[in-house]
């Protein structure tokens, strides 16, 4: 019987304390964390806009030639390699030359000896116009004294020339450089033999580079002799800087394309001939203006929108009106106002008033 009552009393107990608990609310508010989107932003100002025209060319020398051979005969000596720099006037190689050399010291031998004949001749032909005048030597002695003067005269000419061709024979069977610049091609051996016309090398200047294109009839007109030109290198990360040192007049060809011209400078020789590059000109500047690459522009049917955070970090979308698009930029004419922030990464992702985190770089 107690045990029935201790159990009865435990029972009621519990029920007692079960009641006085509060029940579980299942629809307790929860904290909700709204996610943050990151963006790059850009502070409005004015600025300059450049507007450049661009146009693709290969990169020549400003000296490139192919030297070929004068004469015939046995490669003996090659005194450069390719790659190598070469001044005006240097020798580059020759042939076997000795009969050349042996056949001009002879001409320089004859030409002296007819120069001693002319100047003797000279002398009796000046003594016997004087003896003649004072009529101390007859005619047919002065006549003769004239024509050995003549003949004289005449050695002196033909060993005059006989020099100039043996020099000339000599000079052809060296290979000397009549520019200077680098060996770009050298396809001749020693002990092969050449012959006239065959070539001996190939030189090129590249210290300083052309460029040969063309551009629209559209163009042609924004530009003029003198005018800087941007070069970039496909690869490379240097820029470099040209002048425009031509410009024609008509279209090449059957084509709408103007000739033009283009110098540069490269003294360190980073560029070579044969490069293809990319070269702008610049046509225009918008000044002050505010503008925006057109990524950051979103366009629904025949309107646009850009997207700016406000001071409560929130996106706001805003209608824009587009001016003048330059290059992958566009002229922002209304719309947008001076110091506010303007959205340059991660429009893709916003909605107006969505809650953004502003970061200086992904």
């Amino acid at each position: 019987m107690k045990f029935r009552v201790l159990i009865l009393s435990l029972i009621g107990l519990l029920f007692i304390v079960s009641c006085g608990e509060k029940p579980e609310d299942s629809k307790t508010e929860k904290k909700i964390t709204e996610k943050k989107i990151p963006v790059m932003v850009e502070q409005v100002k004015p600025k300059n806009l450049e507007q450049y025209i661009k146009v693709t060319g290969k990169l020549e020398g400003w000296v490139d030639i192919v030297m070929t051979s004068e004469t015939n005969g046995k490669i003996v000596e090659i005194k450069k390699r390719l790659g190598d720099w070469v001044e005006k006037g240097k020798e580059i190689g020759r042939i076997d030359n000795l009969d050349y050399k042996i056949r001009l010291d002879q001409s320089k031998a004859v030409l002296l000896a007819a120069e001693a004949s002319f100047e003797a001749a000279e002398l009796q032909m000046n003594a016997s116009e004087t003896l003649h005048k004072s009529k101390n030597i007859s005619d047919a002695e002065y006549s003769l004294s004239r024509s050995e003067y003549k003949n004289a005269l005449a050695r002196l000419n033909a060993a005059e020339a006989g020099l100039e061709q043996s020099q000339k024979a000599y000079d052809n069977s060296r290979f000397v450089s009549p520019v200077s610049g680098y060996i770009a091609d050298l396809p001749i051996e020693i002990g092969e033999t050449i012959s006239m016309g065959q070539p001996v090398c190939s030189i090129v200047d590249s210290k300083k580079l052309i460029i040969k294109t063309g551009i629209g009839e559209k163009e042609v007109q924004k530009i003029h002799k003198g005018q800087e030109v941007t070069i970039s290198n496909d690869g490379k990360y240097d820029t470099f800087y040209g002048n425009i040192i031509g410009v024609g007049i008509k279209p090449v060809g059957n084509t709408a394309s103007y000739p033009i011209e283009i110098e540069i400078d490269n003294p360190k020789g980073k560029l070579l001939p044969g490069m293809v590059i990319e070269a702008r000109i610049q046509s225009k500047i918008f000044k002050n203006v505010i503008y925006t690459s057109m990524n950051n522009i979103i366009q629904e049917y025949d309107n646009y929108f850009a997207f700016v955070i406000n001071s409560e970090n929130k996106a706001e979308r805003r209608k824009v009106t587009l001016g003048v698009k330059v290059g992958e930029n566009v002229i922002i004419t209304n719309g947008i106002n001076l110091d506010e922030n303007l959205v340059v990464e991660g429009v893709e992702n916003l909605e107006d008033g969505s809650l953004v985190e502003i970061r200086k770089g992904f």
